[in-house]
């Protein structure tokens, strides 16, 4: 019996990955991060929260709410494109 297989391509340029080819996974996380330190206001902290609970209210949908807090990408990429993905994250790292 023969098993089927899912079609792969790469998500960058679109060329098709064949049966058995190398393919590779480039996966990214952008997490909320704090540093621990809230500014000093002379707002009480009722005030801070209802201003907080405002903002999110402003927001349309609950996975934009997500969104803010973690983000996880996944690609799938050939060879090429590997290297580009790879090649952008770092030409993003300037300090």
């Amino acid at each position: 019996m023969e098993r089927g297989f899912e079609r792969l391509n790469c998500q960058a340029c679109g060329i098709e990955i064949p049966a058995g080819g190398i393919f590779y996974i480039g996966r990214g996380e952008i997490i909320s991060g704090s540093d621990g330190i809230l500014p000093d206001t002379d707002e009480s902290a009722d005030r801070i929260i209802e201003k907080a609970l405002h903002e999110i209210r402003k927001v349309k949908c609950e996975q934009e709410l997500m969104d803010e807090v973690y983000q996880e990408i996944k690609l799938i990429l050939c060879g090429r494109c590997r290297l580009l993905f790879r090649d952008r994250i770092l030409e993003m790292i300037k300090y």
